[in-house]
């Protein structure tokens, strides 16, 4: 399976989920697939006032993933365009998990 159908595949799961109004979009850079594992950066449109629906979001993206596609993925929550989610660099956090450093 290539990185272009995973993050498609992604995107269909995380279009009906809104933590906070977000909406929540895979990105296709940063990618990864490691054994069994795929490694998919996820950014919201805006920063959930609530992370923890953020991350129950997330948390109910891989499981349907593994239940419905059996595809073993972890799901890298980013901040939103120019934002961070915490002190740190979110992305470049999700980036440097992807890359494997």
């Amino acid at each position: 399976m290539s990185e272009k159908e995973i993050v498609e595949i992604v995107g269909r799961y995380l279009k009906d989920k809104h933590p906070g109004g977000a909406t929540l979009e895979a990105l296709a850079q940063g990618i990864r697939h490691e054994q069994d594992w795929w490694y998919v950066p996820v950014r919201p449109s805006v920063e959930p006032v609530r992370r923890y629906e953020y991350y129950e979001a997330l948390a109910d993206v891989e499981a349907s993933l593994e239940e419905s596609e059996h595809l073993t993925v972890l799901l890298l929550p980013t901040a939103p365009e120019g934002e961070d989610l915490t002190e740190g660099k979110s992305m470049q956090r999700a980036q440097h998990v992807a890359q494997g450093q």
